[in-house]
């Protein structure tokens, strides 16, 4: 008989969603987080605090990430209210700032009414004009479900709430399966133990990939780290700056491996997107950040500004200067200065080498770990999705 019935590798919000999911169930759950408890951060806390609608994912390219993201919002909302975590419901702008970004509106608009997002419409150049003054835009689409979330505090509610023992400041060193169960040892200052668990939930984050041939040599499983950079701006140093309180995207771009940006029509950037020969990201964008009682504060944040091929610890070297952000959002943002912009923080995430979407399966040869790998955006928002699936995969 195994110590426990569940070991959980990683304790951010995946994990913990996945523990609050198992609580309902029968048998002890361990939560093995390698970061002090004090200090449980990177993806999890180093983001930017949004709450995705679920407009980007295409069913045909990533099901999981289109399903999870949506039914991860309605969840997330609900979960924020009754466990007094502060959010807002601010809503988002994606803007185009000519007639081939309005192209990717409307393919946008198009991916967000098949995973049936409430509410999404296009607005005109006026209409933007009278909600954000400071936008520029030709055009821009209205997610009105999208959001901000105090990230850390969301952690905290999931930590309360879960029915897990939390092991802190604990690494997984090794796992192996006994056949009725896995045998994990780990270090915690020095010190190793060993246990028993009849299911192993991998949801380790950038390191997932590496617990992941811990359980099954063979896997091939590689995450490719890249981080996330922000910087901020004070709206009430300079009155001119002052918005609405929304999240204001620019539309999506596709980058080719030497840098070059995929300045093409959008069915041809979503190909390209298909065929691994461009990356995507959803630009540099405008965030307002939320005070202590919830409510959104006067400091907005820029990013995220992506460095790919970074080490999976390195959140502080060559970072970008104030200069950058100015020029990535200069085009719908015009009113910024290089003056008014300081640097935030930074994070790293982990996406599948040559995958789309999140992988959320059984390993294929020992059906008692569940992987839960390349959870990069929209992570945070699917998260209560992602723990509900894992509870499900575990009982089928």
């Amino acid at each position: 008989m195994a110590d426990v019935e569940y070991a959980i590798v990683g304790g951010g919000v995946v994990g913990r969603a996945i523990a609050l999911a198992l609580s309902p169930q029968d048998g002890e759950i361990v939560v093995l987080e390698r970061c002090p408890a004090d200090r449980v951060e990177n993806q999890s806390t180093r983001n930017s605090g949004v709450i995705h609608a679920g407009i980007y994912y295409r069913r045909s390219e990533r099901p999981i990430k289109a399903r999870l993201c949506v039914e991860g919002n309605a969840r997330l909302y609900e979960f924020c209210k009754e466990n007094d975590v502060p959010h807002a419901n601010t809503g988002k702008l994606v803007v185009a700032t000519n007639t081939r970004e309005e192209d990717y509106l409307q393919g946008i608009l198009a991916t967000a009414r098949e995973n049936a997002v409430p509410g999404v419409r296009i607005l005109n150049a006026r209409e933007v004009q009278a909600i954000e003054p400071n936008i520029l835009a030709t055009a821009a689409l209205l997610a009105p479900t999208s959001g901000v979330i105090d990230s850390a505090a969301y952690l905290a509610a999931l930590q309360r709430v879960g029915r897990a023992h939390s092991l802190f400041a604990t690494e997984v060193v090794s796992i192996q399966d006994n056949g009725a169960s896995f045998e994990l040892e780990t270090q915690c200052v020095g010190n190793s133990e060993r246990f028993t668990a009849r299911y192993v939930i991998n949801a380790a984050g950038a390191q997932a990939d590496e617990i992941a041939r811990m359980v099954n040599p063979d896997c091939g499983f590689q995450l490719v780290p890249s981080r996330g950079e922000a910087a901020k701006f004070y709206q009430s140093r300079r009155p001119s700056l002052a918005m609405g309180g929304r999240n204001i995207y620019p539309v999506p771009a596709g980058f080719y491996p030497d840098g070059t940006h995929a300045n093409v029509p959008y069915e041809e950037f979503q190909s390209l997107l298909r065929a691994g020969v461009i990356t995507e990201t959803v630009g540099v964008h405008l965030t307002p950040t939320l005070d202590d009682k919830g409510k959104v504060a006067n400091t907005m944040t820029i990013g995220p500004a992506i460095q790919a091929g970074v080490a999976k610890d390195d959140l502080a070297s060559g970072l970008y200067p104030p200069a950058h952000y100015l020029r990535s959002v200069s085009a719908y943002f015009p009113g910024l200065r290089v003056d008014d912009i300081e640097l935030h923080q930074a994070g790293i995430q982990a996406r599948m080498a040559g995958q789309l979407d999140w992988h959320i399966q059984r390993d294929v040869k020992h059906s008692n770990c569940i992987h839960v790998l390349g959870i990069d955006s929209p992570g945070m928002t699917g998260s209560l999705a992602i723990g509900r699936l894992v509870a499900e995969l575990l009982v089928s």
